[in-house]
């Protein structure tokens, strides 16, 4: 049995893994813009280190645990050790970027650099992502229904732009938390509900579902359209504390996801 905290890593991989997925793609379309590159930088910046940072705390946290997976992570483990070696490029293409934005010089050399850069940032991001749906679940289930792969790379990309808009409206004079990337992020919650629904009813086929099952799902639910409720309470209320908490309310959803009720009850026993 997976110790409670090693539940919490999957959610952490699949932010820090969606935003450099997110950032990787929006270098590809902004690395030829001389006039806007300085004035992202910080954000850049900013969005390498943190999704990095999760990245890696999520591939080393589950081997300082209890019973926990072998020092270097192995082909043979399956799916879960291969999810593990499809995000070291994730990390390295991360971190030789971090060296452009630092060390290199403007230029156009320097962009097309960060092009390439960011391509494949984006690139191993998202083949990070789908070898991580492929792995066993958080009660050893292997990855067998066909909304899996996709329901797993929009939850990541989701949390991923959620931390993004997050960084945003710290980090830019004009990015205070506008109602808009709430909108996005009740849209997406609103996807990742309607892809969730179809493996609930497949898994229960023909069976009763389990009271404890009913009122997780309620939960995950309510908590994948807690973004709509904060867009609609930014109408009225500054934007900035709701995105937090919608990409908080996100964040829990994808604990739920990747660990369901073991999350509570293993850490609930201590």
């Amino acid at each position: 049995m997976r110790p409670a905290p090693a539940l919490l890593f999957p959610p952490l991989a699949a932010a820090g893994t969606g935003l450099l997925a997110w950032l990787g793609i929006s270098i590809v379309l902004l690395h030829a813009r001389a006039d806007l590159m300085p004035a992202l930088h910080a954000l850049q910046v900013a969005a390498l280190l943190l999704g990095s940072a999760l990245l890696a705390t999520a591939l080393i946290g589950p081997r300082l645990l209890p019973d926990s997976r072998p020092a270097w992570p192995r082909w043979r483990e399956g799916w879960a050790g291969r999810a593990d070696l499809a995000a070291l490029p994730t990390l390295g293409l991360a971190l030789a970027l971090f060296a452009v934005l630092r060390w290199v010089a403007p230029g156009p050399d320097r962009a097309m650099v960060l092009g390439l850069l960011g391509l494949g940032l984006a690139a191993a991001a998202l083949v990070a992502i789908s070898a991580a749906a492929l792995a066993p679940d958080a009660t050893g289930t292997p990855a067998e229904h066909p909304l899996r792969v996709p329901t797993q790379l929009l939850l990541a990309l989701t949390l991923g732009l959620g931390l993004l808009f997050c960084l945003m409206a710290w980090l830019l004079p004009a990015g205070h938390g506008e109602p808009g990337m709430l909108l996005t992020l009740a849209v997406l919650g609103l996807l990742l509900a309607a892809c969730l629904l179809p493996r609930w009813r497949d898994l229960h086929r023909g069976a009763p579902v389990p009271a404890g099952r009913r009122g997780e799902r309620r939960v995950h639910a309510a908590l994948l359209a807690a973004p709509l409720a904060c867009w609609a309470l930014a109408l009225l209320l500054p934007a900035t504390t709701w995105l937090v908490l919608a990409t908080l309310a996100l964040l829990a959803a994808a604990v739920l996801e990747h660990g369901g009720l073991r999350f509570a009850t293993e850490y609930g026993r201590g």
